[in-house]
């Protein structure tokens, strides 16, 4: 067969049908057609002789072919321009399995090659513009990869060696400042943490603060600038927020605006004492030697009682109008809004007034002033006294308290708060270790804890932090599954008579006395319960969600699970939320590269159809291939095979390929399916069905 390079003008070349690249084939176009006008095809097609005599259909070079046909159509190029191709004379489905591996097989330049490539231009003179159309890609793409170069040699070389990924160098890059990086880079490159983007990125602006933090808004960028402080820019995130990185001058000028902001309200309220702290909220260390004060607001005068009696029932016509409120009428809902919103503005401002401080009060009693989330200084509600305070009774007519006893100044004061902690920290440890000792009654308190949902707060809190929650799921809806039925049948297996008591005492008294059969089927239940989705797959760059645990692998090999058994893929739960070229994949994975052929004009809803029926054994297929596709499950749902460590003698060395190996189809366990297009997804979180009502 032919298998030579010839010159072929463009006008003779056409796009193959066998071209398996369709989704992303415009993706960037003009930039590459950039490229081209300005370096030349750096790459031949490859060709096969169309029916129609004197024509070529490009079965491999697509992208490259609607780039030269850009230029074509914008006047750069003439149809006699002759473009370098190989021609094959080979079969369609030869055609299609030439085009997967063309697209699939091919390995792109490393991070620290296309460095050294950009470093070189800018050392010959070249802006960074002129760089990002030569390479088709954005300024900002290229700054990215410049401000990589800056990495201290340490970090540059494991990027380049392959020990740490792209986005953990994005995080070093943070900062310019290479003693800063090397600092984080000590720490963290040995431990679990040295391959967490969000971890590095944290330490190596843990002195620095955002320009969209509260402190930066307060201090304003002017002033911050004017006082010498200095800015960075984030390059590697869309995060319009910068980093300045010297705090100690925002934080300088900040606390000076909010010493102003307390001298202001110590004038206007006349307050022992009003101290600024540099926080959203008051901090327990600013408050601990304390005392909080608890006082009644002024009285309403008869004028604010009479138009809060008035605004009160403007409410409460208000709630029996809105119950008849048309949803989908936007004018008369905005209008129903706005009424409710002014009227509960108005009373709550009647009430919101200043409490009454007694007279022998004021020489102690003051407030904080924090800052808002907005920047803007704000006085805090609580009110505290240095000096202890015994409860205040209501006085009687004969100047009495309570019972018309008069005050006894003897009786001792109360504890202070930070003593009273300390004492429960030292009881709780005295019962801790106790029940170290009782390794019974600490299984039924675990189990208890982790089974008995819903109270957590007060005297009939479970006292502990053993939770085993359902975690959240980010998913518009909960995807229905034949496994996750079972998992609500078994709830119904369980012995739940220990839940019919109210108080929580009792609920585990009652759970004690279970046999431990049951004990261990609410132990079961309740751990599987807390899963959290996990995938079998390594997330691609971008994609957020769930990622592969090994511990859940290890665990489904434990339990030998095959996926197949308990899933199947169809157009709903899968097929029709793929692209074409993945459905073509999939089927040549189970059938081969000429049953995937046989496809390859098929519509993508027609397509979906028969994956369906081919997955689900309802096609008349060859017997292999009916069994590969009834074993068969996306990459996501399967579970790995781990390569466990084996139990060496003594001064044996650690084997060097530990870690995972492939797993054949038919070994594969149940996980969260691949997660949907992004249009299909919600941004709203939504928890996975709670099935223990207990």
């Amino acid at each position: 067969m032919m298998n030579d390079i010839q010159m072929i003008p463009l006008g003779k070349l056409r796009l193959s049908e066998a071209n398996v690249r369709k989704n992303d084939s415009n993706l960037f176009i003009e930039e590459f057609a950039a490229s081209i006008e300005a370096k030349g095809l750096l790459q031949n097609l490859i060709v096969v002789p169309a029916k129609k005599r004197g024509l070529f259909d490009v079965t491999a070079g697509g992208r490259r072919l609607r780039a030269l046909n850009l230029l074509l159509a914008a006047g750069k190029l003439a149809k006699e321009h002759t473009v370098a191709c190989r021609v094959l004379d080979i079969d369609a489905a030869e055609q299609s399995e030439l085009s997967l591996i063309e697209n699939i097989i091919r390995l792109d330049m490393t991070p620290t090659d296309e460095i050294r490539a950009y470093k070189h231009f800018v050392g010959e003179g070249s802006d960074l513009d002129a760089i990002a159309k030569r390479f088709g890609r954005t300024r900002r793409f290229i700054e990215g990869r410049m401000r990589l170069a800056d990495l201290a040699d340490p970090i540059f070389t494991a990027l380049e060696e392959g020990k740490i990924t792209l986005d953990v160098a994005k995080a070093y890059a943070t900062s310019p400042n290479h003693e800063r990086q090397m600092l984080v880079w000590n720490e963290l490159s040995n431990s679990w943490q040295g391959n967490q983007p969000d971890s590095i990125r944290r330490m190596i602006t843990n002195s620095a603060i955002k320009s969209n933090s509260p402190i930066a808004r307060l201090a304003t960028e002017v002033e911050y600038l004017a006082a010498g402080g200095r800015i960075e820019r984030d390059l590697f995130t869309d995060d319009a927020s910068e980093t300045w990185i010297d705090p100690e001058i925002a934080q300088r000028i900040a606390g000076e605006k909010l010493q102003t902001f307390a001298a202001e309200v110590a004038i206007g309220s006349g307050y022992a004492w009003v101290r600024p702290v540099l926080e959203t909220r008051v901090p327990y260390s600013a408050s601990e030697e304390l005392h909080q004060v608890h006082l009644d607001p002024q009285p309403l005068s008869d004028e604010e009682q009479l138009l809060a009696d008035q605004l009160l029932e403007t409410i409460s016509a208000l709630e029996v109008e809105g119950e008849n409120i048309d949803e989908d009428d936007d004018v008369a809902a905005t209008d129903f809004q706005a009424r409710w919103d002014a009227a509960t503005a108005a009373y709550d401002a009647i009430h919101d007034k200043p409490p009454v401080i007694p007279d022998e009060l004021k020489p102690n009693v003051g407030c904080f002033v924090t800052i808002s989330a907005d920047g803007t200084p704000v006085t805090d509600s609580g009110l505290y006294s240095d000096k202890p305070m015994q409860r205040r009774k209501a006085a009687s007519p004969g100047g009495a308290e309570g019972n018309g006893e008069p005050a006894d100044d003897n009786k001792p004061k109360p504890l202070s708060q930070k003593l009273v902690d300390e004492l429960a920290v030292q009881r709780r440890d005295i019962l801790a270790i106790n029940l170290a000792s009782n390794p019974a009654i600490a299984l039924d308190y675990m189990i208890f804890a982790i089974a008995d949902a819903g109270h957590t707060y007060g005297p009939q809190a479970h006292g502990t932090t053993i939770r085993a929650p359902s975690p959240s799921l980010y998913l518009a809806n909960y995807p229905e599954s034949p496994a996750h039925g079972l998992m609500a049948d078994m709830r119904e297996t369980l012995d739940t008579s220990w839940t019919e008591h109210d108080r929580t005492v009792d609920r585990f008294t009652a759970f004690s006395e279970l046999d431990d059969d049951a004990k261990a089927s609410w132990l079961s239940y309740c751990a599987a319960r807390s899963l959290e989705a996990s995938m079998g797959a390594p997330r691609k760059p971008g994609q957020s969600g769930a990622e592969p645990i090994d511990l859940h692998d290890h665990l489904a090999s434990l339990m030998a699970i095959n996926a197949a058994s308990h899933w199947r893929p169809t157009a709903a739960n899968y097929f029709d939320r793929v692209s074409k070229q993945a459905l073509l994949a999939h089927i040549n994975e189970v059938g081969g590269p000429t049953m995937a052929a046989s496809f390859m004009g098929s519509k993508k809803g027609d397509l979906s159809a028969s994956c369906e029926r081919l997955f689900a054994g309802e096609t008349i297929v060859a017997p292999e291939v009916k069994e590969a596709a009834l074993a068969w499950v996306p990459d996501h749902m399967r579970f790995r095979a781990l390569v466990q460590s084996e139990v060496r003698g003594e001064g044996e060395a650690e084997p060097e390929n530990e870690g995972v190996a492939e797993i054949p189809d038919e070994h594969c366990g149940e996980a969260a399916p691949e997660p949907a297009d992004e249009d299909e997804m919600s941004d709203d979180a939504v928890d996975e069905p709670e099935l223990l009502d207990a």
